[in-house]
């Protein structure tokens, strides 16, 4: 009645791949967040998130 569904090699692996390709591009946009230096931090949490807001209470 049931069947067992067989897996390819490849099909195994498919999975694991993604997950480490993702869990390296999030790493390594971990990594580049903690050697942000000082001075490019703040100017990057200084960019406004709204087209409409007013460019004089920008700092930078």
């Amino acid at each position: 009645m049931f069947k067992t569904i067989i897996v390819d090699t490849w099909e195994g692996w498919a999975p694991i791949a993604s997950f480490v390709l993702t869990a390296s591009i999030f790493g390594g946009i971990m990594v580049r967040a903690w050697r942000m230096n000082k001075e490019e931090s703040s100017y990057l949490s200084a960019l406004p998130l709204e087209e409409t807001s007013n460019q004089a209470n920008n700092e930078h």
